[in-house]
């Protein structure tokens, strides 16, 4: 095992605490101080998404998982990101502040040559997150709008058949050509 790999199993707790305090502060004061304050999943599911989703980020990205092991837990907090009205810098952002929160952590070891190159190689592997990241948000709100879409069609399919029972309707017809 690489000396950085051991250095991160080590330290995974307080990267991964440093990291999901990060994330919070991308929110408003008020509600990243719920985020951090309620543990309990159904009181705070966005909080306990975060939670999850960074351990579990971090969990994949230190294990050197695929791909398709990332995209699960990095959909969740991205899922909640885009539909907060985030911007896309600011929904997928917050993976690359990963790289603040280890180099926080480990300090002046980060000045070590081979550790210098391996955290190289690590930041490689975060910005692919970042980009597997911003194709899921893209993917996200193209459902939304999607959906936005259904939903001004329904509405407007709804009120066209109000308007054609009204018009085939004879009662309603004459009384409103007695109101004319």
């Amino acid at each position: 095992m690489s000396e950085l790999r051991r250095l991160l199993r080590a330290n995974s707790d307080a990267i991964v605490g440093r990291w999901l305090d990060c994330v919070l502060r991308t929110y408003a004061k008020d509600a990243a101080a719920a985020f951090a304050r309620q543990k309990d999943p159904f009181a705070n599911p966005v909080g306990h998404s975060l939670r999850v989703g960074t351990r579990a980020i971090f969990d994949s990205i230190l294990a050197g998982e695929e791909c398709d092991q990332v995209n699960r837990p990095l959909s969740e907090v991205i899922k909640i990101r885009a539909v907060q009205q985030f911007t896309a810098s600011q929904a997928v952002g917050f993976v690359f502040l990963l790289k603040d929160a280890i180099r926080d952590q480990l300090g002046d070891v980060t000045s070590d040559a081979a550790i210098m190159a391996e955290l190289e190689g690590l930041d490689r592997v975060i910005d692919r997150v970042a980009l597997q990241a911003f194709d899921v948000f893209v993917e996200c709100r193209e459902q939304l709008c999607e959906l936005r879409v259904n939903e001004v069609k329904r509405s407007v399919s709804w009120i066209m058949e109000k308007m054609n029972e009204r018009n085939s309707n004879p009662e309603l017809a004459s009384s409103r050509q007695e109101l004319e």
